[in-house]
């Protein structure tokens, strides 16, 4: 993990435990890695992550393609802002319950003058199943 990566990691770690924001959901996601562009995470899918049928809520999951994805985009050495979203995009694929380990890889595509492109995997850990795909694009010329 290259410096500004880790100080992005604890950053990341630092904001979710101590948020009184909308972040505060994500409490329970940890960084596993995090480097130049790029952050993995994980969870266990709890009571407070399920919509009424009992699955993942899918609001949940766009959550973390925006946060996730955004946290990787400043990991990346030569941006210095969070830039603003523009588009968010995500496909879902397959659910997950109660109880499974989840985990969220977050890569920056493409980063220009003034747009991101950052795209995202959300699968079960335990088995790889791919549970949604994400897409964000981010206004950085700010």
């Amino acid at each position: 993990m290259c410096n500004k990566a880790k100080k992005i990691a604890e950053l990341f770690t630092k904001t979710v435990a101590t948020t009184k924001c909308f972040d505060q959901n994500l409490c329970k996601v940890k960084v596993v890695s995090c480097t130049n562009g790029r952050m993995l995470t994980e969870f266990q899918v709890g009571p407070e992550h399920l919509n009424q049928r009992g699955t993942l809520h899918g609001g949940f999951i766009a959550h973390l393609v925006e946060a996730v994805s955004t946290y990787a985009l400043t990991a990346n050495d030569y941006v210095e802002t969070r830039g603003v979203s523009i588009d968010l995009s995500v496909s879902y694929l397959n659910a997950a319950k109660e109880g499974d380990n989840v985990e969220v890889e977050a890569t920056t595509r493409k980063v220009g003058k003034k747009i991101a492109f950052l795209e995202v995997e959300v699968r079960n850990k335990d088995n790889k199943q791919v549970l949604a795909t994400g897409r964000h694009t981010k206004y950085i010329g700010v």
